[in-house]
C-alpha cells in the first residue's frame, strides 16, 4: 500500500504554526458520516490556509473513533486539544435567523425556534469557555465560512488554482493512515488478491435514502461495460445484497467487495453508537475499501455520497461521475447534498430508472 510522502505534511505543520495572529479550533467527528465530517475538515483546512489562521483540531470524541478519535487511523497534522467543552458547545454552524422565521411561520411551529436559541446558547458558552481556557479569543467550528468558488493561491504548498486543484493536495496532507490502521488495511486487501489492474464503484444503500433516491446497481454495471470492459471490478457498499445483485444481473465480471454478507446498509446513528470493537473493525473496512478505490482506473461514483464524492475529486478529471455530466462536475461538487441531488436527479430524469428498491 502506498504512502503519502511526509514533506508536503511538514511543510503544512510549518506554515500551519507560523500563523501565530488567529487560531481556529476545529471539531471534527461531530454527528454526520465520515467523510461529510472529513470535507468539512478539508473546508476548515482551506480557510485558514486562506485567511492565514492557524487551524488545531479538537478530535476527542469524534463519532468515527474509538479511543483517540482522529490518531486511531491518521496520522496527526496540525495541533490538537483536549478540552472537554468542545463536545458540547463547538459545534457546525446553524441556520441564519431569517432562515428559521421563515420555516416558524410556514410550518406553524416553535420546534425550530428553540432549536436555534438553545444552539445559539450553545455557541455563547463556547466561546466564553475558550476564552477561559486559552486567554485570547479564538474562532470554532461555526465560523469557517469558505467560498467554494474563489481561487485559493497557497505558494508554500503549490496551491494555486480553483478549489479542485486545492482539494487533492489538502487530502494529501491529511489523509495519511497511522502505522497500525496501515498495516491493517493492507492485511485486508491482500487477501482480496486484486490484479494490478481493475475498475471500482460504490453502491451506497442505507439511511442515504433519506437524503437522495438511490442509483440501481444495473446502472453501474452499464458505465463498467462502457468505460472498463473485461476489468475485475472492486465495489464499495454499506448492503452485501447489493454486491449479491450486480454478480447475479453480471456474472461475467469477477467482484470484489470487503462488504461482509449480515451488512444490509450503513445507517449513522447506529454506526456512532456501536462498541468500540465493532466500530473499529467496521472504519478499517471501510478505510481499506478507500485506499482500494483511490488505485482504480477508473472510479465510477455518484456526486450524491461522501465517498465517492471524495475518490471523484481526488481522480478529477478522471474519475467518472455517474449521475451528472463530467463537464458539470467541478460546479456540481461544490453543492451541498440537496443542490448535488437536484442536479443527479434532473440528470438522470428520463434515462435510468433511479429508486429506492433494493430486492
Amino acid at each position: 500500500m502506498t504512502r503519502e510522502p511526509n514533506d508536503l505534511a511538514e511543510r503544512y505543520r510549518r506554515l500551519n504554526e507560523s500563523y501565530t495572529d488567529r487560531i481556529l479550533i476545529f471539531h471534527v467527528g461531530i454527528d454526520a458520516g465520515f467523510f461529510a465530517e472529513y470535507n468539512a475538515l478539508m473546508h476548515a483546512m482551506l480557510y485558514c490556509l486562506q485567511h492565514r489562521v492557524q487551524l488545531r483540531l479538537y478530535a476527542d470524541d469524534a463519532n468515527f473513533g474509538h479511543a483517540r478519535g482522529w490518531r486511531d487511523y491518521f496520522r496527526p497534522f496540525c495541533p490538537e486539544v483536549h478540552e472537554a467543552f468542545h463536545h458540547r458547545y463547538n459545534l457546525y454552524r446553524v441556520a441564519s435567523w431569517c432562515d428559521v422565521l421563515r420555516t416558524v411561520r410556514a410550518e406553524r411551529s416553535l420546534r425550530l425556534l428553540k432549536w436555534k436559541l438553545k444552539a445559539g446558547w450553545r455557541h455563547t458558552v463556547g466561546d466564553l469557555a475558550a476564552l477561559c481556557a486559552y486567554r485570547r479569543r479564538v474562532l470554532l467550528t461555526r465560523h469557517v465560512r469558505l467560498n467554494l468558488d474563489d481561487r485559493f493561491h497557497v505558494p508554500e504548498l503549490g496551491i494555486d488554482g480553483d478549489y479542485l486543484q486545492a482539494y487533492p493536495i489538502l487530502s494529501a496532507i491529511a489523509w495519511r493512515l497511522n502505522d497500525e490502521a496501515a498495516a491493517e488495511c493492507a492485511s485486508l486487501v491482500e487477501a482480496l488478491h486484486l490484479p494490478s489492474d481493475y475498475a471500482g464503484c460504490q453502491i451506497r444503500g442505507g439511511d442515504k435514502v433519506t437524503e437522495t433516491s438511490l442509483l440501481p446497481p444495473s446502472h453501474y454495471i452499464s458505465l463498467l461495460r462502457r468505460h472498463a470492459p473485461g476489468r475485475d471490478v472492486f465495489v464499495l457498499t454499506d448492503d452485501y445484497r447489493l454486491f449479491e445483485q450486480v454478480q447475479g444481473e453480471a456474472p461475467d465480471i469477477r467482484w470484489h467487495t470487503l462488504c461482509q454478507s449480515g451488512e444490509q446498509g450503513y445507517v449513522n446513528s447506529a454506526f456512532s453508537r456501536a462498541g468500540a470493537a465493532d466500530k473499529h473493525a467496521r472504519m478499517l473496512r471501510f478505510l481499506a475499501s478507500v485506499e482500494v478505490l483511490r488505485r482504480a482506473r477508473p472510479f465510477i461514483g455518484s456526486v450524491t455520497t461522501g465517498p465517492s464524492l471524495f475518490l471523484l475529486k481526488l481522480a478529477w478529471p478522471h474519475g467518472i461521475p455517474a449521475d451528472c455530466h463530467p463537464e458539470d462536475f467541478p460546479a456540481v461538487c461544490r453543492l451541498p447534498i440537496a443542490g448535488r441531488s437536484e442536479r443527479a436527479m434532473r440528470y438522470l430524469s428520463g434515462n435510468v430508472p433511479v429508486g429506492k428498491d433494493r430486492s
